[in-house]
């Protein structure tokens, strides 16, 4: 159960900064040209892009606020601080929400992670229009004001907020000199497609099944092949009731301990641990039969 060593960790930041400024050099020479349906539609794909690396970011946020994307402790503080920042976001703040989720998952006066979106429903039981209106809320942008909350404080040190206000003065150089690029790869995907995949990602793990104090009914699992894991679930995010049962797991091990947990009955019975894409319903607790012994 390794973690990533302090240069393999830098490594890793620098190639999901580095897909999305090619990303945006990409979007922006797209736009120099005439705007046919087929530069249409890699526009949005890199908006879409973009966005997912944004949430690989934020993964790695996650897995420095449980000391398990790199070695060295303080390396993971120093490496949650950056990239929280990037996303507009503070890493001591996030932390503490976190570690409070993981403690009471569910429990809206305590769960400081959830508590903030209390009124989006994520508890309520899974039906037909409960999963249309999940799919909706980001499209109507009812999400917004829960999931678009810069926090520009000092929480980290004045580094990091300066850091933050010197990537503010970027995006707004980028914008005064190149309108649409700004608007379109660096705006759009921050202020809607990201928080949309956001609110999205927390669905998935956690709609219809909070609050309860049952481990394997914490969250769930969406396997999909790799190719899809690695643009929408970055960080192996999708094994997420891995990550709820192991919560100090390294996210790079998460897949292997899944396939290391289909080994054992009750997590294999337990339809949360093998669900699809296609399928987010929750399912009854099974029941385990014991025969005693003669």
């Amino acid at each position: 159960m390794d973690k990533h060593s302090r240069p393999i960790a830098w490594l890793i930041i620098g190639l999901y900064l580095l897909q999305i400024i090619v990303s945006v050099i990409l979007g922006h020479y797209l736009l120099q040209g005439g705007v046919g349906f087929l530069e249409l539609g890699g526009l949005a794909l890199l908006m879409l892009f973009i966005a997912t690396r944004m949430r690989g970011l934020n993964n790695i946020v996650h897995e420095c606020s449980h000391a398990t994307f790199t070695t060295d402790r303080s390396d993971n503080v120093l490496m949650g601080k950056i990239c929280a920042s990037l996303l507009f976001n503070s890493f001591s703040v996030y932390r503490d929400e976190h570690l409070s989720h993981h403690k009471h998952i569910g429990d809206y006066e305590h769960d400081l992670d959830l508590q903030g979106i209390k009124n989006l429903g994520l508890h309520d039981k899974l039906t037909g229009p409960v999963v249309l209106r999940h799919l909706v809320t980001p499209l109507v942008l009812r999400h917004l004001p829960y999931y678009l909350s810069l926090n520009l404080s000092r929480s980290d040190g004045r580094a990091f907020q300066i850091l933050q206000y010197a990537l503010i003065g970027v995006v707004s150089v980028i914008t005064a000199l190149a309108p649409w690029t700004g608007l379109l790869m660096l705006i759009i995907p921050f202020v809607f497609v990201y928080s949309a995949l956001m609110y999205w990602a927390d669905c998935m793990d956690h709609a219809g099944l909070v609050p309860t104090d049952e481990d394997l009914e914490a969250s769930r699992n969406l396997l999909a092949p790799k190719v899809l894991r690695w643009l929408f679930f970055p960080r192996n995010d999708c094994f997420h009731l891995v990550h709820h049962l192991f919560p100090h797991v390294p996210a790079r091990h998460l897949e292997a301990s899944h396939q290391a947990l289909m080994e054992d009955r009750i997590y294999t019975a337990h339809g949360n641990a093998v669900r699809g894409l296609a399928d987010m319903k929750p399912i009854k607790k099974p029941k385990l039969v014991v025969t005693p012994a003669e």
